[in-house]
């Protein structure tokens, strides 16, 4: 067998702990925006949370797909699955929800001042 480090004395790294460290750096540089209102979060800081979180759980959506791969096949044909799409459900669900309270945020500010929405759209092009 062929050692894959650069290193033929150093044993290869295996692959789910690999996945745990490609995990732990993706975490430390995705750090969440701060929202510094003292009244509310506008629809500029939800969606950037909604963003942060779309990228954590496809980064630890990735990493339990890697650690699922490496029992599975570790493990005796047929005994472990791959379930993962229901986190990956799950996440669409979390930041979909975060998108949608943007979007009632919009409707309510809409009701509120019909020409609310020509005001967005320029502050949202000025950005």
């Amino acid at each position: 067998m062929m050692p894959t480090s650069p290193n033929p004395l150093a044993p290869a790294l295996p692959a789910v702990q690999a996945a745990h460290t490609t995990l732990i750096g993706a975490l430390a540089n995705l750090k969440p925006n701060r929202i510094v209102s003292s009244v509310a979060a506008d629809r500029f800081d939800i969606l950037a949370r909604a963003d942060h979180l779309d990228a954590v759980l496809a980064a630890v959506a990735t990493y339990v797909k890697a650690v699922i791969a490496d029992t599975a096949y570790l493990a005796p044909i047929g005994y472990v699955a791959d379930e993962t799409g229901y986190m990956v459900d799950a996440a669409s669900e979390i930041t979909g929800a975060l998108n949608g309270a943007v979007d009632k945020m919009l409707d309510d500010a809409d009701e509120a001042n019909p020409d609310a929405w020509l005001k967005a759209r320029q502050a949202e092009v000025a950005r």
